[in-house]
């Protein structure tokens, strides 16, 4: 196995198609694919043929990483929607009957929400996108103990019987369950790169620690600004993929390796902070792709929020958006919404009646 493993472009990013790549590699020799397929159809066709072209180059490509995936190997593709005069097909529907006459067995549709997106006039704001987990077999690792989170109540005990006062929930915590809510990667996110569709690293340390062991090989055939490769890097995996658009190859690369380039610029917040951090030297005099101030900011001043936090965030807009709703129908008193303009300063419920009233 490790000959095997030597002759492979092993901790490489490829530049160029995939296809290429895809094509010479030996059967079962990936332990994990990871990725999010571009979708850019240009306007050369119309939308249903360049729908239909866009599925046929998907399910060869899908063809051939279930081929190099090995029997207890995972992959998880990440998809949006198309979207045509006002229609909208979700895609992992059409992808969903691909995979499946690929060879490969559905485990999970994991929801990836979100509480800002673009807004709808017509139709209700997508807020989420589809993360597809597939598996080759029915042998596949899950280390559910490499992922889990608190348990909402983290203290319930047995109340009778031969376990009375002992724990009801495992305290190394819970399931993280297939409704995720890692932040997009956008405007003051460290790991922001020229990239405007990244994974969230955390998003993708969880596939990654969720279905491998250190020393697998994880690939992903559109890398990108190289997200995958560094997660998997980061986590004692081996990585290997490809990407076409040289910009963002030279990006993947300038992050694989935290250095800064000849004018001292790094790629992204994130690189340059761990860079300093490692040589002690002035964040000051540095500079990242995507600067906008003056200077880039330590991490000790930044607020960096887990993935529960998002969640509870969402779950309490959505709350307060079905109460208001609920309060306008029944002519009620709109309760205060706690994070009003965004910045947590209330105004009295007769303003934000008016508001509404207005919309309604």
């Amino acid at each position: 196995m490790k000959a095997e493993k030597e002759k492979l472009p092993l901790d490489q990013i490829v530049l160029g198609n995939c296809k290429s790549l895809l094509s010479n590699l030996p059967d079962e020799c990936v332990d994990l694919i990871v990725s999010s397929p571009p979708y850019n159809l240009g306007k050369e066709y119309e939308a249903k043929q360049a729908l239909n072209k866009y599925l046929e180059e998907q399910t060869f490509i899908l063809q051939e990483c279930s081929r190099i995936l090995k029997k207890t190997g995972s992959l998880f593709w990440q998809v949006g929607a198309f979207a045509d005069k006002g229609t909208i097909i979700p895609l992992d529907i059409r992808f969903f009957p691909i995979l499946e006459s690929c060879g490969l067995i559905p485990r999970n549709r994991i929801i990836w929400a979100r509480q800002h997106g673009l807004h709808a006039q017509k139709k209700f704001s997508c807020r989420h996108e589809t993360i597809l987990w597939f598996t080759k077999t029915d042998d596949y690792i899950f280390n559910l103990d490499a992922i889990r989170v608190p348990q909402k109540y983290q203290n319930k005990k047995h109340y009778r019987g031969e376990r009375k006062g002992e724990l009801s929930c495992n305290p190394d915590g819970k399931n993280p369950g297939d409704i995720w809510l890692f932040r997009n990667v956008k405007h003051n996110h460290e790991e922001q790169t020229i990239h405007p569709c990244q994974f969230p690293e955390d998003l993708v340390a969880r596939i990654v620690l969720a279905t491998t062991l250190k020393d697998d090989l994880v690939f992903d055939p559109y890398m990108g600004t190289g997200t995958v490769a560094i997660v998997a890097k980061d986590y004692g995996r081996h990585f290997m993929g490809t990407e076409i658009d040289p910009a963002y190859h030279e990006v993947a690369l300038r992050r694989l390796s935290g250095e800064p380039d000849e004018n001292g610029c790094f790629p992204n917040l994130k690189t340059l902070r761990d860079y300093v951090e490692r040589t002690s030297q002035p964040v000051e005099k540095f500079k990242f792709d995507v600067q906008v101030g003056e200077k880039p900011s330590e991490r000790s001043k930044a607020k960096i929020y887990p993935e529960e936090y998002h969640l509870q965030e969402m779950q309490e807009r959505l709350l307060y958006e079905e109460t208001a709703f609920a309060a306008i129908l029944r002519n009620e008193d709109i309760p205060i919404d706690p994070q009003l303009n965004g910045n947590g300063k209330k105004s009295s419920s007769k303003n934000i009646s008016v508001q509404m009233e207005i919309k309604f």
